[in-house]
C-alpha cells in the first residue's frame, strides 16, 4: 500500500502526468475531425464511426492515445533514473517488485481514463458533426449494443502504456521504453504474418505468399495488426482470441524478462 500511495502522489505531483493527456486529447480531437472531414468529401466513402471515435492513424501502428499511456509509462520508470531513491530502500527483491506492481496500477489506471477520455472527446467531435453513422451509433448504444471493438481499444491503451513501461524498466531508460513501444507493434505484424503463412497484400485486401518487402510501406493506405481496434483494416487476418493474444503477449515477454534480471539487480 505505501508503493501505491507514493506512485499515485507521484504520478499526481509530476508536469507531464498532465500535459500529456492534454496534448492526446487535442491530437485525438483533431484527427476526429480530420476523418469526418475526408468522410464528408464527395465521393468519398463514409467515415467509420469506430476510427472517428479512436482516432486511427494508417501511419501509427497505434492508436494515438496508446502511444500517450506509453510515453507516461516510461516517464514514470524514467521518474526513478533521474531521482533514484537509497538502494537500501529498494534492496529487498519484494519490495522491488511492490514498486513495479505499484506502477503498473497507476499507469493502468491512467491508461484507462485517458483511452474513456479520448472516446468522449470524440463522441463529442461525432455528435457536433451531425454525421450519419452518429446517429446509428448513438441509437446503439442507447439499446447497449457497444462496438466490442471498444473493449479491445482500451485494452490496447493499457497494453501501451505497460509496454512503455517495462520497456523502459527493462533497459533503464525512459527513452529506450518509448522506442520498445513503437518497435513492438511493428515488429508484432511480421511475426502474425509469418506464423499465419500469409500477409497482406499492401492496399488490394488479398491474401499472398509472405513478402517482407510489403510489411512495412510508409503510406497511408498500410494497415497494421492491430488496426482493427482503431478502426482501421488489419494487416493480417486474425481471430478476436488471436488479437487478444497479440495484445497480451509483448507485455507479458516484457514482465518475463524483467523478472529474470530483477535478482541481478540492485534497483528498479
Amino acid at each position: 500500500m505505501h508503493a501505491l500511495t507514493y506512485e499515485r502522489r507521484r504520478l499526481i505531483g509530476v508536469r507531464s502526468s498532465w500535459l500529456v493527456p492534454l496534448v492526446v486529447l487535442g491530437a485525438s480531437a483533431a484527427v476526429a475531425v480530420l476523418t469526418l472531414g475526408q468522410g464528408a468529401v464527395a465521393g468519398a466513402p463514409a467515415a467509420d464511426p469506430l476510427r472517428v471515435l479512436t482516432a486511427g492513424l494508417p501511419l501509427l501502428p497505434l492508436p494515438i492515445a496508446a502511444l500517450g499511456a506509453g510515453v507516461l509509462g516510461a516517464l514514470s520508470a524514467g521518474h526513478e533514473f533521474r531521482h533514484p531513491a537509497p538502494l537500501v530502500l529498494l534492496r529487498p527483491l519484494r519490495r522491488r517488485l511492490a514498486l513495479l506492481l505499484a506502477k503498473l496500477v497507476t499507469v493502468g489506471a491512467f491508461a484507462v481514463l485517458l483511452g474513456v477520455g479520448t472516446l468522449v472527446v470524440d463522441a463529442v467531435v461525432l455528435h457536433l458533426g451531425r454525421h450519419a453513422a452518429a446517429v446509428r451509433l448513438e441509437t446503439a448504444a442507447l439499446h447497449g449494443h457497444v462496438p466490442t471493438a471498444l473493449g479491445g481499444y482500451l485494452a490496447l491503451v493499457v497494453a501501451g502504456g505497460w509496454i512503455g513501461l517495462l520497456g523502459a524498466v527493462l533497459l533503464r531508460s525512459a527513452a529506450a521504453g518509448m522506442l520498445v513501444l513503437i518497435t513492438v507493434p511493428v515488429l508484432i505484424e511480421p511475426v502474425a504474418s509469418a506464423l499465419l503463412g500469409s500477409a497482406a497484400v499492401s492496399g488490394g485486401g488479398k491474401q499472398g505468399a509472405l513478402h517482407w518487402h510489403r510489411l512495412f510501406p510508409v503510406d497511408g493506405t498500410h494497415a497494421w495488426l492491430y488496426g482493427a481496434l482503431s478502426g482501421l483494416h488489419s494487416g493480417t487476418a486474425v481471430s478476436d482470441a488471436g488479437l487478444a493474444v497479440a495484445v497480451a503477449a509483448p507485455v507479458l515477454v516484457l514482465l518475463l524478462a524483467y523478472l529474470v534480471l530483477l535478482p541481478r539487480r540492485s534497483a528498479l
